[in-house]
């Protein structure tokens, strides 16, 4: 996977897994990115929706686009609960 020596060479090798549970992988990938960026993830039943919230700021909004997002209105001290 990227490695001189490695023996797997294709770097989505987790396909082997099936579809749903190479889905849940990325998707815990993609979480854990928004995580370790300073993120949160929407609270909201059925969202998850990753969001970035500016310093100081107290209200957020889980914003539609792509699919994604809400649409709820959050203030950000429920997301560090």
């Amino acid at each position: 996977a990227g490695c001189p020596d490695s023996l797997i060479k294709e770097l989505h090798h987790f396909r082997i897994l099936g579809e749903e549970q190479y889905n849940r992988y990325q998707r815990y990938g993609a979480e854990e990115c928004v995580l370790q960026m300073g993120g949160v993830l929407c609270p909201t039943p059925g969202c998850g929706a990753g969001l970035l919230p500016e310093p100081g700021v107290r209200k957020i909004v889980c914003e539609p686009s792509n699919g994604l997002g809400c649409g709820v209105r959050l203030r950000t001290f429920l997301l560090a609960l």
